[in-house]
């Protein structure tokens, strides 16, 4: 081998390897970016990179897509056996970190059911889940789930899932009432409803992708000329149990996130009548939530962990 053909293959990357060969394989960029992962300027800089390497333009434009040149019909083969070489030494490196380094799963939740969740998690069996690590959702957490700080999450369909992949698991069916346990409410609580619930102050927990904007009682109120004084968000759990303790506010949450609340002796908790539920659903729908995760050959876990995962979601939310 010359040092001018020495010079061009110590010059590859294996990222514009593969870029090369889903290029020359679907003959489009955009399915190349898709399938990667990355944005399409950056497709284009890595094929621009081939060509100046090269000294040859590898593929040109057609209305069909983009066409091998002879030089990239006869560089087909070897980049693919590349290709899978590299492969097989990433996933034997990966593997290897993965055992050493990679013991615990990072998992984002929503902060309307961290706590049930973390409950459920914690009576799981530790050879078969081993030790997760929950992360609060919060601003960053998409961008934390597509960069690989994060393994996965579990969101609302409405997350910004740009470049993942969300799987969904469904949706609350019931809510419940909390507040302090000598709250005035309570001396008229046999038969709960929405108009008596909004007298007081309110707290609710904020959510990215359902209630960052407007909560749906707030919503309820003004689609049906209803005055309600007294309401307030919080971003943390913790805010949302010393709002209600120290601030007589009433708050509605997820019956399995009440009765975490109903543990500490100063706080009541009922079941909101189903009837009643139902009207808020119907001017503001609980939102969906969603496993969301990287493409599939970014994962760090099983199939088996990812569907332990959602069966347990799927059961809180009953």
């Amino acid at each position: 081998m010359d040092l001018q053909a020495l010079k061009k293959v110590s010059e590859l990357d294996v990222f514009s390897l593969m870029v090369f060969k889903i290029i020359y394989e679907t003959g489009f960029a955009n399915i190349a970016a898709k399938e990667l992962s990355v944005s399409a300027p950056k497709i284009s800089r890595c094929l621009t990179s081939l060509r100046i390497i090269f000294n040859d333009e590898l593929f040109f434009r057609r209305q069909q897509g983009l066409k091998p040149t002879p030089l990239a019909e006869r560089l087909y083969q070897p980049i693919c056996q590349l290709c899978d070489m590299l492969s097989q030494i990433e996933r034997l490196a990966e593997d290897k970190t993965n055992l050493q380094q990679r013991s615990v799963l990072h998992l984002a939740v929503s902060p309307s059911i961290i706590t049930s969740v973390a409950v459920a998690l914690s009576l799981c069996p530790r050879d078969s889940i081993g030790k997760v690590k929950l992360h609060s959702w919060q601003a960053d957490t998409e961008e934390l789930i597509y960069n690989g700080d994060l393994d996965f999450g579990i969101g609302f369909e409405t997350q910004d899932t740009h470049g993942l992949e969300a799987h969904p698991i469904g949706s609350a069916t019931s809510l419940c009432v909390v507040g302090h346990a000598q709250h005035a409410f309570w001396n008229n609580a046999e038969a709960i409803k929405l108009e008596d619930i909004i007298q007081y102050s309110i707290v609710y927990l904020r959510c990215r992708g359902f209630n960052n904007r407007i909560d749906p009682l707030e919503l309820y109120c003004q689609t049906e000329g209803l005055l309600l004084e007294d309401i307030e968000c919080v971003k943390k759990l913790e805010d949302w149990y010393w709002h209600m303790l120290t601030m007589d506010s009433l708050a509605l949450t997820i019956c399995h996130e009440g009765s975490f609340a109903e543990q500490i002796p100063q706080l009541r908790v009922e079941r909101l009548p189903d009837s009643e539920f139902e009207r808020l659903n119907s001017v503001m729908p609980m939102p969906n939530y969603c496993l969301i995760e990287r493409a599939e050959h970014y994962r760090r876990y099983s199939a088996d962990v990812k569907q332990m995962i959602i069966d347990i979601t799927r059961s809180l939310l009953v």
